[in-house]
């Protein structure tokens, strides 16, 4: 049976919902484990059959969480194959290329790559009134099972492990403007202290570490940190944070989740 191991960072919550998704499809399947990288601890890749990396999409590129990982890794001893995906709301690029790109030269070899529409950490705080950007697409739970059930067949299949390397997308070019702009530009996240309870869950749960706290026990944002994640946002329980100095956001995505 073979061994699968499910690597995933999630900002608001969308890629560790697909990933949620394919280790209940998996789990019957084969043998799996499924760990976000904030929290992987020591893991032994060799050991391995088989990797499934998952990375939201910023800018039309990885989250850099998901990169230094990648950067950090030990060459493998065989070539391993891997199926990457990415959560993306608009368009997602190169951001599998670019992935894919990386871990070849950790002898990590992609055999399949897959883009999810999901709901845009971004955009549902910006224009909350589309109904778009809080919603995966349709049947997202039947095409990950089905992706999965391509990924197993392709393990077995005689000279799969030379794998490939996503083409290159047009529409990356199309997307430069913006994505030059996100990389350049940080939004400030402002906080609404009246509102604000001083839980600390925004602190912890930063996978950037750009929050602190202030001598009153107040959250500060450190915007350097930042990758527009908007993680703390979302995950706020009393919706103290948000881009608008008049407004607090109307609708988050996932705040109930920790």
């Amino acid at each position: 049976m073979k061994k699968v191991l499910i690597l995933y960072f999630s900002g608001a919550g969308a890629t560790r919902k697909i990933a949620r998704l394919m280790f209940a499809h998996l789990k019957e399947k084969c043998t799996v484990e499924l760990r976000s990288l904030e929290a992987a601890g020591k893991l032994h890749l060799n050991e391995y059959d088989a990797f499934i990396i998952g990375t939201p999409v910023y800018y039309a590129a990885p989250s850099y969480i998901v990169l230094d990982f990648i950067e950090a890794m030990p060459p493998m001893k065989r070539a391993i194959p891997a199926f990457l995906y990415n959560a993306r709301a608009t368009w997602s690029c190169n951001t599998n290329r670019i992935l894919a790109k990386k871990l070849k030269g950790k002898n990590v070899i992609t055999i399949m790559n897959r883009d999810y529409r999901s709901p845009a950490s971004d955009g549902s705080l910006i224009v909350p009134f589309v109904r778009r950007f809080f919603q995966f697409e349709r049947q997202i739970r039947e095409k990950v099972a089905r992706d999965c059930d391509i990924f197993l067949s392709r393990l077995d299949t005689p000279g799969i492990k030379k794998g490939y390397i996503p083409h290159f997308r047009v529409s990356s070019i199309i997307n430069a403007p913006n994505k030059l702009a996100g990389q350049l530009v940080t939004f400030p996240i402002l906080l609404h202290r009246n509102h604000c309870t001083r839980c600390g869950r925004c602190i912890r749960s930063c996978p950037h570490h750009a929050w602190k706290r202030d001598a009153q026990g107040y959250p500060v944002f450190q915007r350097k940190k930042c990758e527009n994640c908007y993680r703390c946002i979302h995950h706020c329980p009393a919706k103290a944070l948000s881009l608008s100095k008049r407004r607090r956001p109307k609708k988050l995505l996932y705040s109930k989740q920790r």
